[in-house]
């Protein structure tokens, strides 16, 4: 799972951070002009439904000649057959299944139409033994501090007001290295640049020759601690850096799952 997480890096050090090469030249990754709903702001705390993620896609899919290019998105997916009003979007569709995603009624049109994508941060909190009390949230980064690459499943939609609204989710897969001490599932991190690119290159990769390529990956140690405790009053403390844990603590109670039953990662 991966229920929020953090990036406080600058568009302009989050473009230089994830430079790539292409024809033995270092390329640094532009953003995104378009139209869009969301724009990506640097926190501690980003929540889906609340926040732009930075997100790098083919340039493709923006008729951009650049390979990768920065896309901040809205976090929860929202499938093409929705055309109800955004606030009523209830399924919990920040997360989705690997093992679920040719077959989901919400991803599959993703998938096959090769609407890939890669999230961006630099860690993710997550509780440790959901259902547990008290809860024990955590969080988890590189173990070198580098960034976390997450694939993911984007969808783009017009809204009746004419903006542009551009959703995603992070693809998640079973727990195999100590991640699996916090929780059973992790976000299925692309370790290599190799990997992003065969993720990003729809025209080239198959969906199903992509899916199988990243799910072969072996997955690496993370390292990680403890930041708080649901309805503690202490501040959570995340990369060195002291925020609010009450954001957290609210939304976790009462936030958008409010009331709604759990159809994640379907």
């Amino acid at each position: 799972m991966c229920r929020f997480c953090a990036c406080e890096l600058s568009k302009e050090e989050l473009s230089k951070q994830c430079a790539y090469k292409k024809d033995n030249l270092d390329h640094e990754v532009s953003w995104s002009k378009n139209s869009n709903f969301v724009d990506y702001h640097p926190s501690t705390m980003q929540q889906p439904k609340n926040t732009g993620l930075p997100v790098i896609i083919n340039g493709k899919h923006l008729q951009s000649t650049d390979s990768r290019i920065f896309c901040p998105m809205y976090w929860s997916l929202i499938p093409p057959w929705y055309k109800g009003d955004l606030k009523d979007w209830n399924a919990l569709t920040h997360n989705a299944r690997v093992e679920n995603l040719k077959e989901s009624k919400i991803y599959s049109a993703s998938l096959s139409e090769g609407k890939r994508c890669v999230v961006v941060m630099e860690g993710f909190f997550e509780y440790k033994k959901p259902g547990s009390q008290p809860a024990e949230v955590y969080y988890l980064q590189s173990l070198e501090n580098h960034l976390l690459k997450a694939a993911g499943l984007f969808n783009k939609i017009k809204r009746e007001n004419g903006e542009t609204l551009y959703s995603c989710t992070v693809i998640t897969t079973e727990s195999e290295s100590n991640v699996k001490q916090v929780h059973h599932r992790s976000p299925l991190l692309l370790h290599q640049d190799a990997d992003v690119e065969t993720w990003l290159n729809f025209q080239s990769v198959s969906s199903a020759d992509a899916v199988s390529k990243i799910k072969a990956n072996k997955q690496i140690d993370l390292q990680f601690h403890k930041t708080s405790k649901i309805g503690s009053k202490e501040p959570a403390t995340a990369k060195k850096v002291l925020a609010s844990k009450g954001l957290m603590s609210n939304w976790l109670k009462t936030g958008t799952n409010k009331g709604v039953k759990r159809k994640a990662e379907n």
